[in-house]
């Protein structure tokens, strides 16, 4: 496997520990991911980060490392819990681009609004939803401008009378837009109305000029939600990324006219203008794939599990029912704009028992460069791109550089995994079924049987979804008092009586 290690700290992650328990070595942590991961334990717990390979702790729970600190309460001291407004399992979360607004999605078919510093709940929005199909996903339009310079988003905010703009998904194959504004009379209060929506199954009946596809019968499960800028393949549109069945879709979100003051926001509708759009078919090379489904799925279709596009480089990454994560370019020449496939991710089939090989979602680092694949069998496959060049054109070439394993439950599905810990992300946090939110090395090779510590293990709380509002805790944010991280992270089932929370911890 190639080294993907930063220079300054290659000498260190080389060499090996004694063996552990299994007798498998595992790597020395690096001092930069060490800091960052310590960080985030101190906020957590109050402590400096343990020794994660020494027998003693064994990466389980945290506070089960010692004899003393059993003592301690199991709950993170900078736990906050957002009560009082789902019934049921939350599948999506989201934090707004300034920090102030956490929006959630549930299984009852609801959308919660919550204020992050106080943790309450402002707004749960129903209209129009069918009580029959649950709510999957949300996502926040960005309000402020990105600078490719930096892969980062510099702060400033564009000045709209619309102050938020927000995008949910449901079961029901509907992705719903809706409008935050503030009023004359109401003064800094925000009003959260529906401001549009788009309906996946009829795409093909309104003749819509995408491509797409229906599974017959069955209304399209939108798994895939995010708001895109790129000025490169997509200058001056706010791009809405969603999916169904096969496909991927663009859609340019605009305002039907341009309201000039809070009344008119409040009347302000969008629409789903087509941009682009990708059907994905299974491998025309007759290789085997890590196939979802079995009996579950005895025709073999081809879905999309989950998405991400990379704001850097213009690159997307789609999780696949096959097992393959495939990798695609945007691209805008003239006044033309077209997709263009990169390379193929996936690993042997039958390289993990059973048939728990399938992907269930990914995520990039800020560069482009790196990719994490979540596998459900509980791992995740770590990805390094390189461009090179092909008989004088470039591609991308890609490398299998770790498998992270051990810390969630062997077999138990994650959901995500998201990178941090400075400006170099030297940190991978990740989460699942298990109810565990797992800190890795971000820049770990080879196999890697513990992570550097488990932040979160609620056993009766499976987590969905995880997201955070600036993940670099070495950043500038830190600084000041009022610029704290927020990790939030949705999930849980039945929730009884007192309802299902969601969950918010300063860093």
């Amino acid at each position: 496997m190639a080294s993907l290690i930063p220079e300054e700290d290659s000498n260190i992650t080389t060499t090996h520990t004694d063996a552990d328990q299994s007798g498998i070595h595992q790597p020395e942590i690096r001092p930069k991911a060490s800091h960052e991961a310590n960080i985030l334990h101190s906020a957590f717990f109050g402590r400096p980060l343990p020794n994660p390979y020494s027998a003693t702790n064994n990466n389980t729970n945290d506070n089960a490392s010692s004899s003393s600190s059993k003592k301690k309460s199991s709950r993170p001291q900078n736990e906050r819990l957002c009560m009082g407004g789902h019934r049921e399992t939350i599948f999506g979360l989201s934090l707004s681009s300034d920090g102030k607004y956490m929006a959630s999605a549930s299984q009852d078919s609801s959308i919660c609004i919550w204020d992050v510093n106080s943790h309450r709940l402002v707004a749960k929005l129903t209209e129009g939803i069918d009580e029959k199909f649950e709510c999957l996903r949300v996502a926040w339009m960005n309000t402020r401008q990105y600078d490719r310079t930096t892969n980062s988003y510099d702060g400033t905010t564009r000045e709209n009378v619309v102050k938020y703009v927000l995008a949910s998904s449901g079961a029901d194959g509907i992705v719903r837009l809706w409008s935050g504004t503030t009023t004359t009379a109401e003064g800094d209060k925000l009003k959260w109305q529906s401001a549009g929506k788009l309906d996946h199954s009829s795409l093909e009946k309104n003749g819509a000029d995408v491509v797409g596809t229906s599974k017959e019968d069955e209304s399209p499960q939108v798994y895939a939600l995010q708001f895109v800028r790129s000025e490169a393949a997509a200058p001056n549109m706010d791009i809405l990324l969603t999916s169904a069945n096969d496909c991927i879709y663009l859609w340019n979100i605009v305002a039907d006219g341009s309201p000039q003051s809070p009344a008119d926001a409040s009347k302000c509708q969008m629409s789903f203008l087509p941009y682009l759009s990708v059907r994905f078919t299974h491998l025309d090379d007759g290789s085997d794939t890590n196939q979802f489904g079995g009996e579950r799925n005895p025709n073999n279709e081809l879905y999309v599990f989950d998405a991400s596009y990379c704001e850097s480089n213009d690159l997307m990454g789609v999780a696949l029912s096959d097992g393959t994560c495939r990798v695609v370019s945007l691209a805008n020449s003239g006044n033309e704009s077209f997709v263009q496939e990169q390379c193929v991710l996936s690993l042997p089939p039958g390289y993990f028992p059973g048939r728990m090989g399938h992907l269930t979602a990914l995520s990039w680092d800020k560069s482009g460069t790196r990719l994490a694949t979540c596998i459900a069998s509980g791992r995740v496959i770590l990805w390094l791109l390189q461009v090179v060049d092909r008989g004088g054109a470039q591609g991308l070439h890609p490398s299998c550089i770790s498998v992270l394993q051990g810390g969630h439950d062997a077999g138990r599905p994650l959901f995500g995994a998201k990178y941090c810990g400075g400006e170099n992300e030297e940190l991978l946090m990740t989460w699942g079924v298990d109810g565990k939110v797992c800190v890795w090395d971000s820049y770990s090779v080879d196999e890697v049987l513990n992570p550097l510590c488990t932040l979160v293990s609620h056993s009766n709380y499976p987590i969905y979804a995880l997201d955070a509002t600036d993940c670099g805790t070495s950043s500038k944010a830190q600084a000041s008092d009022k610029q704290k991280i927020r990790i939030a992270l949705g999930g849980g089932s039945d929730g009884g009586f007192l309802g299902v929370p969601a969950y918010i911890y300063d860093v």
